[in-house]
C-alpha cells in the first residue's frame, strides 16, 4: 500500500492458534462463535504476528515490530507455532536485506514483537537505529519483567534510541506517540504523507472485533484500566481523522477504517 510518498508492506512472521480466552479473558467463547470467520473449528483464534516495512523516496527503510524470531514461544509454556520464522523471507522478497534497514521501531517490548531484534546475541539489523520508548527499556531491559525479552533486546544497547515524553518524529512523515497501558512504554506509529495517514497500533488492539469494545481487557495488559482508557482515546482520534489502523495481529495484517 502507499501512504502519500511512503510505501508500506506487511511482514508476516507466523500465526499462533490461541484460545480466545487467553487474549480476552472476560469475553465468553459464545461471542467469538457469533463472529463469523474469527475462530477455527477447534475453537482457537488464529493470531498472526509480524511487522511492517515502510520506505520513503530518500532511501530510509523502517521496520515496525519484529515478530517472534526463531522457534518462538509466544503463549505461556507453549511450543513454537506450526507457522513461524517468515519475516526474513518476506524482507528478502522485498529486496530489503537486514543491512539496508535504517530504522527499527518497536511498539513495545513483548516477545512476539522483538523476536528478530537479535540473533545469537547480535543485532539482526546491524546498521539500524532501534527506536524504543524509555519506559519499556526501563521495565524490560533494566528491570526483570521478562528474561526472554531482555535476552533479545539487551544486544541493542549501542543502537537503541530511547525516546521519552509524549511523542517523537524520527522523520517528517513518521511520528511515534506514547500510548501506555499494554506496557509502560507502548506506542503508536503514525505515518503521514501527502494528506494520507496510517496508524500502526502495535498491541493497542489485537483483533478488529475489539474496535467496537475498547473495554475488552487483554490478558497481556500491564495496566488494564490505563490500556482501556488509551484505547478509547485512540478510537475517538482515529475515527475523527478517518485514519486507517492496523496491527501485527490483525488478520492478514490488513488495515481497518473506523466508521
Amino acid at each position: 500500500m502507499r501512504i502519500g510518498d511512503i510505501s508500506v508492506h506487511a511482514l508476516p512472521d507466523g500465526v499462533v492458534p490461541m484460545p480466545p480466552g487467553l487474549l480476552y479473558p472476560d469475553v465468553p467463547d459464545s461471542v467469538w462463535r457469533s463472529l463469523p470467520g474469527t475462530i477455527d473449528r477447534h475453537g482457537m483464534l488464529p493470531v498472526p504476528f509480524g511487522g511492517f516495512l515502510a520506505a520513503d523516496p530518500h532511501g530510509h527503510r523502517v521496520v515496525f515490530d519484529l515478530g517472534g524470531g526463531q522457534a518462538p514461544r509466544i503463549t505461556p509454556n507453549g511450543e513454537p507455532p506450526p507457522v513461524c520464522e517468515l519475516l526474513p523471507v518476506q524482507l528478502e522478497k522485498l529486496e530489503c536485506p537486514p543491512g539496508s534497514v535504517t530504522d527499527v521501531v518497536l511498539s513495545h517490548l513483548h516477545i512476539d514483537h522483538v523476536g528478530w531484534a537479535s540473533t545469537a546475541g547480535v543485532p539482526t539489523f546491524p546498521r539500524a537505529r532501534h527506536h524504543i520508548h524509555a519506559e519499556d527499556w526501563r521495565h524490560f531491559v533494566d528491570g526483570d519483567a521478562d528474561e526472554a525479552v531482555r535476552a533479545k533486546v539487551a544486544p541493542l544497547e549501542d543502537t537503541a534510541v530511547l525516546w521519552t515524553g509524549d511523542s517523537v518524529s524520527p522523520y517528517d512523515w513518521l511520528r511515534l506517540v506514547h500510548a501506555p497501558g499494554h506496557t509502560p512504554g507502548a506506542s503508536v506509529a503514525l505515518i503521514e504523507s501527502g494528506g494520507e495517514s496510517l496508524a500502526l497500533v502495535g498491541d493497542l488492539f489485537h483483533h478488529p472485533a475489539a474496535l467496537d469494545h475498547p473495554d475488552w481487557r487483554c490478558g497481556f495488559d500491564w495496566d488494564p484500566p490505563a490500556a482501556a482508557a488509551t484505547r478509547a482515546v485512540w478510537l475517538e482520534t482515529l475515527r475523527a481523522t478517518r485514519t486507517p489502523l492496523v496491527g501485527p495481529h490483525f488478520p492478514d495484517l490488513e488495515p481497518v477504517t473506523l466508521r
